[in-house]
C-alpha cells in the first residue's frame, strides 16, 4: 500500500513539543543535565553529527483514506440545497428541494448534476407543488416516481400530505404529472416489488397530524394506482414516517425501523408478521442497508426520539438474518463515530460507505465529517477522509457509474448548504481499473452473458448494483447483487439474477471488481 512520508516532531498537547523524559515525575533535574550535556556534544559534532534528524511519521495516502474534492456550488440559478437524490440511468443525478422564490411560484427546484463534466442544469418542476419530503423511488423503466410531498402554503403544522405524483424522465430531462394517489402522504416511502409494482406506504395525512395506515400500489406499464386491502394496513405500533423497507429473496419486504418492532409484509397475501425488536430501541433518523447476500439488513445509528432531531445519536449498529428459521436482530461492531441523518452507500467492492450525519441533540449538531467504511466480511469498520461540510438533517449520498460517491444537502442555513462533494474511496488508488470493453444492453433472468474484458483473468467479483435513490438518511432503491461467473482468455461468463425478487426489473449498474479490490467504471444494463 503506497505511503507518503513527512518530517514531523512529535509534539504534546496544544502543539507543545513533548520531551518523553521531562515529562516523567522526578525526572525534571536529570533532564536539565542531560540536555546541557548534549547541547555541547552535538554541535562540537563528538557523535560524528551536527544535529540529530527529525522522526519520521508515516502519513497515510489516498489509497488508505480515501480522498475528498473541494466542494463545488450546484448553481446560482436555482441554487437549491441537494435534499433529495436519484442516480439516472444516464449517469446524471437529479437533485431536488423546497420550492424557491426564484423558480416558479411555489415549484420544487431541481437540477441535473454531471458529475463527469460538473455541469448543472436547471429542471425545476414546472407546474405550482412542492415534492420535497417526499418518496422517491426509480421505476423499470428508469423513470424517477416522486409520490406527495407538502401541501405548500396553507398547513398549519410542519407538513401536510399531498395525493401528487410526479415522473422524471432521464431521457428528456422533463416533469410528467402522474394521476395522483388516492391518500396524501407526506414523509412516504415507495419500495419496488418482485414484478416491478412500485408499494407505497406510510406518511403523515393532509392534516399533518396521522400518519397514513393504508397502503397502495402503482402499476407502472398502466399508470394507474391501488388501494390495497385493510389486512395490508400498518401495524398500529409501526405508525411512523420514512419506514426502512427492504425487498427480500423471499419476495417480502421486510421493515425494519425506525420503530423499535420490526415486521415483514407479504405482498402476495398482503399480511404483515412479526420479526422481533431491535436490541437498542427505536432508531430515529437511522439508516438501512441491504448487505450484499441480499438476506441480511444493517441499521446504523439513529436516536431513541424522534422529536428535534432526536437526542443523543449513538454508533451501534445492528443486523438481522433474515434466511434463518427465526430471525433476531444482533449487534454488530459499532461504527467509530455516533451517527443520526447519515447516509449508507453499497460500494462496487461490496463494503459500504457511511457518509456525514450528527452526533445528535439536534438535526443540524454535532456535525460529523469523517467517512467509514464496513466490511461485511471482517465485520470491521474503518475510518477515511474527512469532508468540509457538515452533512447532516437534509443530506445525501449516492453511488456514482464511476466508483466516486457523491455527497449534497443539510440544509443548516450555511453558505455551504448548497454545495455537493465528490469521495474517491479508496480503491480508486489501488492500481488499474478492470475495463469492460463489451456487455449486453438488457439481460433476461436466469441467462448466461457474456462480458469482454482484457482484465479477464483477475477478476475476482461480478454484480449488478441499483441505483440510488434517496432522501432523509433513507436510501429506498440500492441493491448489490452478487453474480456467478467463469472465466476465461478476454472473456467473463456470467449468469443474471434468477428472478424479480433477487433483483427487481429496471436499470442496474454492471460492475467487474479486480484482485485488487479495483472496480471498473459501471455501465447500465436493463434487466427483465
Amino acid at each position: 500500500m503506497l505511503q507518503s512520508t513527512v518530517s514531523a516532531t512529535l509534539s504534546g498537547p496544544s502543539g507543545i513539543p513533548y520531551n518523553p523524559i521531562s515529562a516523567r515525575p522526578g525526572w525534571g533535574r536529570f533532564a536539565l543535565v542531560v540536555t546541557a550535556i548534549c547541547a555541547f556534544l552535538i554541535p562540537v559534532g563528538i557523535w560524528g553529527q551536527t544535529k540529530v534528524p527529525a522522526r519520521t511519521v508515516s502519513v497515510p495516502s489516498p489509497s488508505t483514506l480515501g480522498q475528498w474534492a473541494p466542494p463545488v456550488n450546484f448553481c446560482t440559478y436555482p441554487c437549491l440545497v441537494g435534499g433529495s437524490a436519484a442516480v439516472l440511468n444516464n449517469g446524471k443525478v437529479l437533485f431536488y428541494y423546497y420550492p424557491g422564490s426564484i423558480s416558479a411560484p411555489y415549484a420544487s427546484q431541481a437540477v441535473l448534476l454531471d458529475p463527469v463534466t460538473g455541469i448543472v442544469t436547471n429542471v425545476s418542476l414546472p407546474v405550482r407543488a412542492d415534492i420535497f419530503c417526499s418518496g422517491l423511488s426509480i421505476m423499470p423503466s428508469g423513470d424517477v416516481l416522486v409520490t406527495g410531498g407538502n401541501l405548500q402554503g396553507t398547513c398549519p403544522r410542519g407538513g401536510c400530505g399531498v395525493t401528487n405524483a410526479f415522473l422524471f424522465d432521464p431521457g428528456l430531462s422533463t416533469w410528467t404529472v402522474d394521476p395522483p394517489m388516492y391518500y396524501p402522504r407526506w414523509y412516504p416511502t415507495t419500495v419496488e416489488l418482485t414484478d416491478g409494482t412500485m408499494l407505497e406506504l406510510s406518511g403523515s395525512d393532509q392534516t399533518g397530524k396521522v400518519v397514513q395506515p393504508v397502503l397502495e400500489s402503482y402499476n407502472y406499464k398502466a399508470s394507474t394506482w391501488t388501494t390495497l386491502p385493510s389486512t395490508a394496513n400498518l401495524p398500529s405500533d409501526v405508525l411512523q414516517p420514512y419506514p426502512r423497507m427492504s425487498l427480500l429473496p423471499s419476495g417480502n419486504v421486510l421493515m425494519s425501523s425506525p420503530s423499535q418492532h420490526s415486521y415483514q409484509f407479504n405482498p402476495s397475501t398482503n399480511l404483515w408478521s412479526s420479526v422481533g425488536n431491535l436490541n437498542f430501541g427505536s432508531r430515529f433518523f437511522a439508516p438501512h442497508v441491504l448487505l450484499p447476500g441480499l438476506e441480511q439488513v444493517m441499521v446504523a445509528g439513529g436516536s431513541l426520539s424522534h422529536l428535534n432531531g432526536g437526542d443523543a445519536a449513538t454508533n451501534t449498529v445492528e443486523m438481522v438474518d433474515m434466511s434463518v428459521a427465526t430471525p433476531q436482530w444482533t449487534y454488530l461492531a459499532p461504527m467509530n463515530y455516533a451517527r443520526i441523518n447519515a447516509n449508507l452507500v453499497l460500494l462496487p467492492d461490496g463494503t459500504v460507505l457511511v457518509v456525514g450525519g450528527g452526533g445528535g441533540n439536534g438535526g443540524y449538531t454535532n456535525p460529523v465529517f469523517a467517512a467509514e467504511v464496513y466490511n461485511p466480511k471482517t465485520g470491521v469498520w474503518t475510518v477515511l477522509a474527512s469532508q468540509t461540510v457538515q452533512r447532516t438533517y437534509h443530506s445525501t449520498a449516492v453511488l456514482l457509474p464511476d466508483g466516486r460517491v457523491v455527497s449534497a444537502g443539510s440544509d443548516n442555513s450555511q453558505p455551504t448548504q448548497v454545495t455537493y462533494e465528490i469521495f474517491s474511496p479508496p480503491y480508486l488508488f489501488n492500481g488499474a481499473r478492470p475495463i469492460i470493453k463489451s456487455a449486453p444492453a438488457s439481460l433476461t433472468y436466469g441467462t448466461q452473458f457474456n462480458i469482454s474484458s482484457p482484465n479477464a483473468a483477475t477478476i475476482t467479483r461480478v454484480a449488478l448494483i441499483r441505483p440510488g435513490a434517496t432522501t432523509h438518511a433513507d436510501n429506498f432503491d440500492q441493491r448489490y447483487v452478487d453474480l456467478t461467473f467463469t472465466l476465461s482468455a478476454g472473456t467473463v461468463k456470467a449468469t443474471a439474477p434468477a428472478n424479480g425478487s433477487v433483483a427487481p426489473p429496471g436499470y442496474y449498474m454492471l460492475v467487474i471488481v479486480s484482485s485488487n479490490g479495483v472496480p471498473s467504471i459501471m455501465p447500465f444494463l436493463y434487466l427483465d
